[in-house]
């Protein structure tokens, strides 16, 4: 338990690389890379924002103090970003893979947000704008990640790798960020920057190279609409410009 507790902080030495020795590979050793940590993407209007998160699957994020959640009812998502700026995490992921991606996030995203907000085309004062970006995109190594997760050895890193809080041995990854607005006034009122894998015990996502980055975006699609369910249930807080003596309101 205690183990668990602390997997933020253990997957830190833990994900720099994973050594695993598989047995259907005669007793090689194979050293594979973990995914790394995503970044404050200097290009985001909400950059200025967000602030760091130890311990958080939101890398970055920020959540505007007097916002009231519980008020909104509507929901109306923008077309996914495709981020361009220099501290992209692409690497060698293609252009049309990229485009295939944040067509996916187009259909996940919506689907799910639309199981709290009624979505609409246009804005009033119970409406929230998202608008994601996708800013990068961590292919799977399919023949490998698939190996790793039948042979017992990988079983046993996996299960360490998902404790701490880690993707799976030579699993993909998506990047991206979330932004939500009051719709009707554009004030920022959420955001976040994350990276999203599967389980790493999970072996249905370790056949197809983008597999695993499709799943996260189902996951992290399920965990942006569980956090403004408890923003929405929090006590927000009314900020008052005042002016003159104690108790006049301007």
């Amino acid at each position: 338990m205690h183990f668990l507790k602390n997997k933020y902080r253990v997957h830190e030495g833990l994900c720099r690389y994973a050594l695993i020795a598989f047995c259907a590979l005669g007793g090689s050793v194979i050293l594979v890379g973990c995914t790394e940590d995503p970044r404050k993407y200097q290009n985001l209007q909400s950059s200025p924002q967000l602030s760091l998160q130890k311990g958080n699957e939101f890398k970055y994020q920020y959540v505007a103090s007097d916002a009231d959640f519980s008020k909104y009812k509507s929901a109306m998502v923008d077309p996914v970003e495709i981020y361009n700026g220099p501290d992209a995490q692409f690497g060698s992921t293609s252009k049309n893979d990229r485009i295939y991606m944040a067509k996916y996030i187009n259909k996940a995203f919506p689907k799910e947000i639309g199981k709290k907000y009624t979505l609409v085309h246009s804005p009033d004062s119970i409406t929230l704008r998202f608008h994601i970006t996708l800013t990068g995109v961590k292919k799977s190594i399919p023949v490998l990640s698939t190996i790793s997760h039948m042979s017992s050895a990988g079983l046993v890193t996996n299960a360490a790798m998902q404790a701490a809080g880690q993707n799976g041995t030579a699993y993909g990854a998506v990047y991206y960020a979330v932004e939500v607005y009051d719709a009707q006034t554009s004030r920022l009122l959420y955001a976040h920057v994350t990276v999203q894998t599967p389980d790493a015990l999970d072996p249905t996502v370790s056949f197809g190279y983008l597999d695993a980055a499709r799943e996260g975006v189902r996951i992290g699609a399920h965990h942006l609409v569980q956090k403004l369910e408890k923003l929405s249930k929090q006590e927000h807080t009314i900020v008052v410009e005042r002016t003159g003596s104690i108790g006049e309101a301007k």
